[in-house]
């Protein structure tokens, strides 16, 4: 399997959130960029916790009107529930979006 580098994946062993987003839609063929901040510029943006759909990008940050300020984000899996990968060496896993503070929105890419 092939990253966005073109580099093989059998070694990841663990991702950053913007990695993990950046790794997954790129199994789709979608570019995104490296960081939280500049994915949340790509799709449509939403504003509204309620209007999340299963494969949304949900960011998190310290000024929810300013994407400059974005410091986080997850993948939104449905049912108030997101595929987040908290930081660097931790497991990657279901969490609430609720779970943490500054929602700032989310993208839909797809």
């Amino acid at each position: 399997m092939r990253g966005p580098s073109g580099k093989s994946g059998a070694g990841i062993t663990g991702f950053d959130c913007s990695g993990l987003t950046q790794y997954a839609f790129a199994r789709v063929g979608i570019r995104l960029p490296r960081v939280d901040s500049a994915q949340a510029a790509k799709g449509q943006r939403i504003r509204s916790k309620g209007a999340l759909r299963p494969g949304d990008l949900v960011f998190y940050g310290y000024g929810p009107d300013a994407d400059s300020t974005i410091y986080h984000v997850g993948l939104y899996a449905g049912n108030g529930q997101m595929i987040n990968a908290a930081r660097p060496g931790t497991k990657i896993r279901l969490d609430p979006v609720d779970a943490m503070t500054g929602f700032a929105g989310g993208a839909r890419v797809l």
